[in-house]
């Protein structure tokens, strides 16, 4: 079985998925949490409850971890907490080296890049693709900039936005989010409760 390199840890427990993956909560303010596994003969389920642990079977694998009140998602070089009404899943390619998808509603998808060397988003339109419009710059004093626009797609108003996170010696991890312009104040919550807990390697 193959383990892919985002997992969850927190309450105790880490839970190490298998590929293909998805996580979701129970509910907004449950800790409990439902893991599915694509497997060729049909989906594998496993509801787990940190305060009840079960075998993950062949859907998750289960270990001691971080004794915290919630679930940081942990890849090999960064870590974010888990935003509320978001589900987690893994690519369903096997060549797509996104570590993760967080998805929710209005088409909201959530989802990080690199890292990328510090030269190539040198360029202020480096990630701005063609037809999208640029609502807002901003920078803060971490040395996160961040970048929000809009675009047209399918008849649709969407929304997108990045944030270039400093991990690793002259290298960015950029947190992309988008989603329909309706639900982007739900996704750009959601976006930021991430950016606020990023936790990268030097």
């Amino acid at each position: 079985m193959a383990h892919v390199l985002a997992r969850l840890n927190g309450f105790g427990v880490t839970l190490i998925p298998n590929w293909p993956y998805s996580f979701e909560r129970e509910g907004e303010s449950s800790n409990i949490v439902h893991v599915t596994r694509w497997t060729p003969s049909g989906l594998a389920h496993v509801k787990f409850d940190p305060g009840n642990p079960v075998d993950g079977n062949d859907v998750v694998d289960v270990t001691d971890g971080f004794d915290v009140p919630y679930w940081l998602i942990e890849t090999s070089i960064f870590s974010v907490q888990w935003p509320v009404g978001f589900t987690i899943n893994s690519p369903q390619d096997p060549g797509d080296e996104t570590p993760f998808y967080l998805q929710g509603p209005g088409e909201a998808t959530i989802f990080t890049q690199g890292p990328v060397p510090r030269a190539r988003l040198s360029d202020p339109e480096a990630l701005v693709a063609p037809g999208q419009s640029v609502l807002t710059r901003r920078s803060d004093d971490n040395g996160v900039a961040s970048l929000e626009l809009s675009y047209l797609h399918d008849d649709e108003q969407w929304w997108q936005a990045h944030w270039m996170m400093p991990c690793q010696a002259d290298h960015f991890i950029v947190i992309t989010a988008q989603s329909l312009l309706a639900a982007s104040s739900t996704t750009r919550r959601a976006a930021e409760a991430a950016v606020a807990t990023f936790e990268g390697s030097s």
